[in-house]
């Protein structure tokens, strides 16, 4: 499915990405977890098409990924990317946030495929309420709901839990865990061992670098 050959990136001086090749097949649910600035967040970002690789290539089904030189919106359509930080609209609501990325020309359709996944992420009741006076477990799911608007065939999920409390990030996890089980193919980086715990594999990084 996603096959990374020999790539390094870097931002400055220093590489933060160097010489990592490995595969990703259909279906797997993959930790890769690492101390934080170990590279894990920028290799997502690469795998997403975010960044522009110095050297190596990535591939999805045997297409090449390419990042913002080559695209004039970064990003592939079919794989999401899981913000940590959210990336939600603070003054949209719930439903607005799920539903930004699906256009209008077939509203009604929109509106079922946006409730059918609030029902999902159980915030159907939320519907209406600006994701600004949401708490942080609940911006989470929003943006778990909105990552699934497309049906994209792989998660790449950054740090899931790294702002919630214990509580909701047990939630976040089972949610994506339950994604799984439905078929979706999970990547998620991660400096938690517990997080890690809810993955078939877990893949160590260390200093830019894929340990095992």
């Amino acid at each position: 499915m996603l096959d990374i050959q020999n790539i390094s990136f870097t931002y400055t001086e220093k590489p933060v990405i160097k010489n990592i090749s490995f595969t990703i097949n259909k279906g797997e649910n993959i930790a890769i977890i690492g101390e934080s600035g170990c590279g894990k967040s920028t290799l997502l970002k690469l795998m997403y098409g975010l960044f522009d690789l110095d050297e190596g290539k990535i591939f999805y089904n045997e297409k090449p990924i390419l990042g913002p030189k080559y695209n004039l919106i970064p990003g592939m359509p079919y794989m999401k990317y899981l913000a940590q930080d959210f990336d939600l609209s603070p003054y949209e609501t719930v439903a607005e946030n799920v539903g930004k990325f699906l256009s209008n020309g077939f509203a009604n359709m929109k509106k079922l495929r946006v409730q059918e996944l609030l029902e999902m992420v159980e915030m159907e009741q939320f519907s209406n309420v600006k994701a600004k006076f949401l708490s942080g477990g609940q911006q989470q799911r929003v943006a778990v709901a909105r990552a699934l608007i497309n049906e994209p065939k792989l998660i790449l999920a950054d740090e899931p839990t790294g702002n919630l409390d214990s509580k909701n990030g047990n939630e976040v996890m089972e949610l994506l865990t339950d994604l799984h089980a439905q078929g979706a193919t999970i990547l998620m980086v991660t400096h938690s061992d517990y997080d890690a715990s809810f993955s078939q594999k877990t893949v160590f990084m260390k200093d830019g670098q894929i340990l095992s």
